[in-house]
């Protein structure tokens, strides 16, 4: 199921829980289950979100400071 489109809404100096909590599924509510992917376009930087919960998938427009915090909590997880 697809549900569009939305804006990031976090400050890229939040702590890591408010920064997955702010791409949280918008029809189950859950984080945990969500899986997300930068995207490579750089002028507008965007991330994919999928929720293997609910099988929702979304795209989340992001600051470049935004971008940056999400490449950083990636690369820490890695």
């Amino acid at each position: 199921m697809n549900q569009g489109f939305d804006l990031a809404r976090f400050r890229a100096d939040d702590p890591d829980e408010l920064v997955k909590a702010s791409l949280a599924c918008n029809l189950c509510l859950g984080f945990a289950q969500v899986e997300w992917r930068l995207g490579d376009d750089g002028y507008d930087p965007s991330v994919q979100c999928e929720c293997h919960h609910c099988e929702a998938h979304w795209r989340v427009y992001l600051t470049p400071e935004q971008a940056l915090r999400l490449e950083l909590m990636a690369a820490r997880a890695r």
